[in-house]
């Protein structure tokens, strides 16, 4: 490799030569003594690694850590290392003692190698892939097996001093060093050890899934026609750090700011009642306890690059991936926090740990409210043809309209667009049904139904078409047991089944407030609630009302009890 890179550079010159001989040559002699020193290499000594660390009296502490955790075979094959191998002087016996007992302890209760903490925060923390050499240029990040970047100088790695350099066996480099280096947590492995981060820790960690790299594997001999390994590499891969963020990578940054223990059973126990699905759902209980868990822990992770004013907002990772797009949710600003260094803020109080990767911030009691995460408004478009459940004596399909630009309405209405439901004749009840999706159970809405004038997209609309509504609302759910309940709709004001419109304004009809559902329904490919809008006119009244439904939203509120 080195030679090959040597000649194309030398190629080059020479090419080059021509054009610029007698001022290019005087850089070729400056440069060639530092280029060679750079790739100047020792002679190669004989044996492995392995047999170069069991041979040194220096290194037999770390040489038995080794060995009781397998690595004295991945350091005897074929595959190419560099080792940084603390000497007796600072990692004494008892210390050696004290890991492989760990790593014992760990192995005997369950825990795979990839996860076992003796190996990725000590073992894996000394060895690097690959042959990695110094020279007097030499300031360069390593990355160990662990993921963890060290740099290494000629005298040094990470905090360590280096005591001897460049030793060339036939599988690797070997370094030794004066005392163990380090480590430092990431983000994602902090969880687990501070001691007041379990809950959210066994949630993430749930959906950890570890992937076979045959590349970084000790190939041994081929059965029936396959390979023999003789230690098997596996890499994590998990799910729901692809969702909030890859907090267990080193090259990252990210901040996540969690809640306690203590806090995150309390929450549980209350946000449990939120997600009460149907006895007829699939895998019932498991998304129960899903979506229970994912409402604490979404809104948790920050992507520390992507902040462009901290001390004003922070935003995280599930509004950037989850709701920034999603109509239903356009007219608030889920998972984003105004002013957390301020008093009762998201951060304020919080307990601070500068990771590897970022920094973790433990937050008791917790300060984020339901509403600015989970506990969401939802709105459902009129004019979107796929949250129509039915259509009742009205001209199909429904006519779709635009508000103009030059329109007064402009920018009053959602998505500058509506539907109008023509009745089919002059003696017609027209009736359109919504799919209502993603309803909490056990929560009270207040559910609005918003009508818009026909002046919103012909100012020059007749005085026929510019009279208000006179209409019904029929809500229906299911119960625990999936049966299909309806419910008729009373006027809040007058407790009357008919609701009238106000003319000439986009008027938000408040249908019912804190309605309570007794099933949750977050994430169902079919909804189970829907609300329908009857125009309800008799002969007599048809020089008062219009029969022609337009129709801009239906907007379910969580109710505040505050606005009471």
């Amino acid at each position: 490799m080195k030679a090959t890179i040597i000649y194309k550079v030398r190629k080059l010159v020479i090419g080059f030569l021509p054009l610029c001989l007698f001022t290019f040559l005087p850089f070729m002699t400056a440069c060639t003594d530092n280029w060679d020193e750079h790739y100047t290499e020792d002679t190669q000594l004989s044996g492995t690694l392995w047999s170069a660390i069991q041979q040194n009296g220096q290194l037999s502490n770390f040489c038995r850590v080794l060995q009781a955790t397998g690595y004295d075979a991945r350091l005897n094959s074929s595959q190419m290392f560099t080792v940084f191998a603390p000497t007796n002087d600072h990692f004494s016996q008892q210390e050696a003692d004290a890991l492989i007992s760990r790593f014992q302890a760990e192995r005997q209760n369950g825990t795979r190698d990839a996860d076992n903490q003796v190996i990725r925060q000590f073992v894996q923390n000394h060895i690097a892939l690959f042959n990695q050499s110094v020279s007097s240029l030499t300031n360069d990040s390593v990355k160990m097996m662990n993921g963890k970047y060290e740099v290494v100088t000629p005298s040094s790695f990470g905090s360590t001093a280096l005591l001897s350099s460049n030793q060339y066996y036939t599988n690797g480099v070997l370094f030794t060093i004066n005392q163990p280096e380090v480590y430092y947590a990431n983000v994602y492995e902090y969880l687990s050890q501070s001691g007041r981060t379990d809950s959210i820790y066994r949630f993430l960690s749930s959906y950890n899934v570890y992937e076979f790299d045959p590349e970084e594997s000790v190939a041994g001999d081929i059965v029936n026609g396959k390979t023999v390994y003789l230690d098997s590499v596996f890499h994590l891969s998990n799910s729901m750090l692809r969702t909030y963020g890859y907090i267990n990578r080193e090259d990252s940054s990210y901040m996540a700011l969690v809640p306690s223990d203590a806090d995150w059973r309390q929450m549980f126990d209350e946000y449990i009642n939120y997600f009460n699905y149907n006895n007829l759902t699939s895998k019932r209980d498991s998304m129960v306890l899903t979506h229970t868990r994912r409402a604490i822990a979404d809104g948790t992770v920050f992507n520390l690059n992507s902040q462009k004013s901290p001390a004003d907002s922070l935003i995280s990772t599930a509004y950037e991936s989850l709701y920034r797009n999603k109509t239903n949710y356009a007219d608030q600003r889920y998972y984003v926090y105004y002013r957390p260094n301020e008093a009762g803020g998201a951060l304020s109080g919080a307990e601070t740990t500068q990771c590897s990767n970022g920094r973790v911030c433990i937050q008791s009691p917790w300060r984020i409210d339901k509403r600015q995460t989970f506990y969401q408004q939802i709105k459902v478009e009129a004019e979107q043809t796929s949250n129509v459940d039915t259509i009742i004596q009205a001209r199909e399909p429904l006519s779709q309209r635009a508000v103009p630009l030059t329109n007064p309405f402009y920018g009053k209405i959602s998505e500058n667009s509506f539907i109008e439901a023509q009745p089919l004749s002059s003696v017609s009840s027209t009736s359109v049904t919504y799919k209502i999706p993603d309803q909490l159970s056990n929560i009270g809405y207040d559910i609005y139904a918003v009508f818009v004038p026909a002046i919103a997209y012909n100012e020059n609309a007749s005085d026929e078409d510019r009279l208000p509504c006179r209409v019904r609302f029929t809500l229906t759910y299911q119960d625990q047991d999936g049966t299909v309940q309806s419910a008729s709709m009373r006027n809040p004001v007058d407790n009357a089944v008919n609701y009238e419109t106000t003319p000439d304004v986009v008027d938000s009809v408040l249908v019912v407030s804190n309605y309570v559902f007794p099933t949750c329904a977050l994430d169902l490919d079919d909804p189970q609630v829907t609300l329908r809008i009857q125009s309800n006119i008799t002969s007599s009244m048809s020089s008062r009302f219009t029969r022609t439904l337009r129709l801009d939203c239906i907007i379910l509120k969580p109710h505040d009890k505050n606005e009471e």
